[in-house]
Formats: C-alpha cells, structure tokens, sequence
C-alpha cells in the first residue's frame, strides 16, 4: 500500500445512501428497502380509508363558541355517542336566547373559563356505574380546576340497572366537594327520554328566568342494511327462548355512481355492539357481536324479553328478511394483547361475543371458559364450536353449569369450585371478561372477590389495572 486516505463521516454517509438506492455490494438491504418505500404508498391509502371510515362513524362534534368566549359550558360525557345529540338539542335552545355555548367532552375539562357563569355536565353512565369514554380523565382534570361556576349534572342511564345514573352520581359529588355551588340537583334520564330531558329543561330554563324549551329528536348513526342468513331458536324447552342470528350483505344489490360496488359487512371485532332500532321507537338496543367482519358475517345472540320491542322483533325475524343496523366499537372490552390467560364468563346469551374471542384465539393463548345456562340439551349455545376448541388448543378449559339439571347450580358455583385454580391464573397475570346479566354480574364480581382474598387482591383492584372486564345488562 502506498498511501491510504480514510472517507471522511460525511463521505461515508454518502456512500450508505448510494449503496442503498444502487444495491452495489448489499442487495439484499436494498431490496429490502425497496419493498418498504413501495408499502408506503398502500400504507397511506389504507390509513386514509381507516381515518374516513372513523370519521364517518363518530358522533358530529357540535360547534359554538369557544371556551374563551362562553357564557355557558356543555361538557359530554358518552359511550355511544348518543348523548352528544342531547347536548347540540341543549346547545341549539341555549343560543337561541342569546347564550354563548361552547360544548366538549368532559375529558376536554380546561383549568379556567374565563367567561363562564355555569357548567352543564352531560354524563351517561357505563356498564356498572363506570365512567363513558369521554370522561375517564374528567374526574382528575376536575382537582386542577380554578374556576368557579355554577354547576348541573345530568345522567343519562337505564332504572333497570342498580346504578341507574351512577356515574353521574360520582361527578356531582365531586364538583360538590370542589367548592362548587349546584343550580339544580342532580337529574337522571332513563333511557334516552325525550321526555325526562325535556322536563329536566324546563327546570333549567326556570332557574335562568327564560323559558326553555328542549325538543330532542334522536339522530341515528348511518345504518347498513343486512340479510339475514341463518336463524337458530335454542331454550323453547326451558321456557328461555334464544335466538342466534347471522346477518350478510345482500348478494345481488350493488352501489355506487356506475353500479360496481357490492355491498359490504361494516368493520367490526367481536364484542363490539350493533345498534338496531326496532319498529315503533326511535331508541336503539345494542347488541354484543359475536363474530368479526372477517368471518362474513355479522352475528349476535338474543334472548327474549316479555315485552321487549326489539328482543321480539328480532325473534320474528326469518332468514332473507332485511334489518338496518350500525356499529359501535367496544375497545373497553376485548382481550388484552399478549399471550397471558384469559378468563371468560358468561351465561345465557351473553356466551356471545365470548365465543367470538374463543373463536380468534389462533395465537392459542390460553383461554379458560366458564358457562351458565339452564339444560345442555335445550340452551348449550356454541356448543358444538366450543368442543372444536377444545380439542384443536384455542380453548384450554370449558367449565359449564345447568340450572336445570339435578345439582347443576349456576356458574358462580363452577368458579368457587376451582377457586385455587382461579388464584393461580390472576397470579400469571389473567385478564377476567365477564359477560351477561347484571344479576349473574354481580354474583360472578362477589365470588370472584372471595376467590382473591387469600392473594390479598379484590376485583377492584384488577379492574384499575384493566384484568377485570364486564358487559353487564
């Protein structure tokens, strides 16, 4: 060698870049990295259709003025989004006396609002008393606050449940704890009243010497119309009739300026909820899913309700007979990511959306079922899906209960059975998914409660860490 000249940093930055566009001497990171900046272009596509498909689907959000300006703050606090259509009728009849609104949600909650004389918090409750999606945050947002308005909580809730309104509950006293001075006491709407708001209105209205006068109509969701495929009855024998309904696209409408498009199944998981409002109202009932769009179908299971509006009309429903519906995501409710057990409990109907979690266990993490009905040979629904689980690893246990049968109990007694068993996986770190009714909910919540007591935790505690999930009705 007779002289050597070493590259300089930025020479061999240029050398790196030039052998990445080129490929001379290593191909195989340039093709590599070829077939990345080519994913680019698709990848930006599917975020924008993602993006617009979301966007479609989230509640309109309502303008006003800012919250600089406002004279009055609506704060929204929903799951569905339903509630913001109370809170633009609220908006909309404020204005029109000549108020300065400005509406958010309550997880938007600001330190200060420099013009504004009251705060209307709008709250529906979630599940068994928890928080809406709009409103995790509120609660903590609420100690950094340095105004002081006069303040109306509003629930929104279902008298059948314990906790009717309870959320709400726990906002009021905690603004009362504040310091601040209420305008009114505490208000509960059952389910989605137009009449119950529109009372509630005219104490508003009453307290702020104007009349007030609250005229909601419900906005819907845009619907997606669906067939259904297959209907199958289960529980006639034990006087608990369950429907199982699998709803697909019609095959031979198509849409579009030219015709093209066929119809497609909206984009869901399982456990997510479909909205169906039934003839004669106005209100829809949400229905968990049991399948994911991937499977082609959309699918739920019903249990009749004596008198229930839509529990009936969807009994009566008979394979290529047409429903319209639409899709409310549930991401508060879904197994975690990750390959730790899972436990899933559920009775009657509300085996559902857990079969559907079953179903996609291809990870085949495991999965521990327990199941409530009344007869196995009346309603074992999926039952047949659930043993092809079994044996192929996406189920690792399926522990049932008949209520029928002689000293078959209810599914809590499957769960103090195996107690130690139950101890054992919280300590692995399992996730608990409770599905069903409220009653079933709240015995499963106690008995898990006792199951933990010796591991020096509660339910509570998980459900702070996200390990305890219900979908409770």
């Amino acid at each position: 060698m007779l002289s050597f000249t070493p590259n300089s940093v930025w020479q061999q930055v240029y050398e790196t870049i030039y052998m990445l566009h080129t490929g001379q001497g290593a191909w195989p990171i340039a093709l590599v990295v070829g077939l990345a900046a080519l994913a680019v272009p698709v990848l930006a596509l599917t975020g924008g259709l993602i993006w617009w498909a979301r966007r479609r689907a989230a509640p309109a959000q309502v303008k006003g003025a800012s919250w600089r300006d406002a004279d009055t703050v609506i704060l929204v606090g929903s799951e569905a989004g339903s509630t913001w259509g109370f809170a633009r009728t609220l908006q909309q009849a404020l204005v029109t006396n000549g108020h300065q609104v400005h509406v958010a949600a309550m997880n938007a909650l600001r330190r200060s609002y420099p013009k504004a004389a009251r705060l209307i918090v709008l709250a529906a409750t979630y599940g068994d008393g928890a928080a809406p999606d709009s409103a995790t945050q509120f609660l903590g947002k609420l100690k950094q606050l340095r105004s002081t308005p006069t303040y109306a909580v509003l629930g929104f809730g279902d008298q059948s449940f314990a906790k009717f309104c309870g959320y709400a509950a726990l906002v009021d006293q905690a603004m009362a704890a504040k310091g601040l001075k209420a305008m009114l006491p505490i208000y509960g709407i059952d389910r989605q009243s137009s009449g119950d708001f529109a009372a509630w209105g005219a104490l508003l209205g009453e307290k702020l010497g104007e009349g007030l006068a609250l005229t909601h109509v419900p906005t819907l969701p845009r619907t997606t119309r669906l067939l259904l495929d297959e209907r199958t009855v289960y529980g006639m024998e034990v006087q608990a009739p369950v429907v199982r309904l699998r709803f697909v696209p019609p095959a031979t409408e198509k849409t579009g300026p030219f015709g093209w498009f066929a119809p497609r199944l909206p984009q869901f998981e399982a456990g997510d909820l479909v909205g169906i409002v039934p003839p004669g109202s106005t209100v829809p009932r949400y229905y968990s899913l049991a399948s994911g769009a991937e499977d082609g179908v959309l699918e739920i299971c019903v249990r009749k309700q004596p008198g229930g509006l839509c529990s009936e009309y969807l009994h009566a429903l008979m394979p290529g007979e047409a429903v319209e519906l639409f899709v409310r995501a549930n991401p508060n409710f879904r197994p975690s990511r990750g390959k730790r057990p899972v436990i899933l409990i559920g009775a009657g109907a509300g085996v559902a959306p857990l079969a559907g979690f079953v179903r996609h266990n291809r990870g085949q993490r495991p999965v521990h079922l327990f199941f409530g009905a009344r007869h196995p040979n009346s309603d074992f629904l999926y039952r047949e899906e659930l043993e092809e689980a079994l044996d192929d690893g996406r189920l690792a246990s399926l522990s049932t209960a008949f209520s029928r049968v002689m000293g078959g109990g209810y599914v809590q007694a499957r769960i103090a059975e195996q107690a130690e068993e139950v101890r054992r996986l919280v300590q692995e770190g399992a996730q608990i998914m409770v599905c069903g009714g409220r009653d079933m909910a709240r015995s499963v919540r106690e008995t898990i409660d006792t199951c933990l007591v010796p591991l020096g935790l509660s339910v509570d505690a998980l459900k702070q860490k996200g390990r305890y999930l219900e979908d409770a009705y």
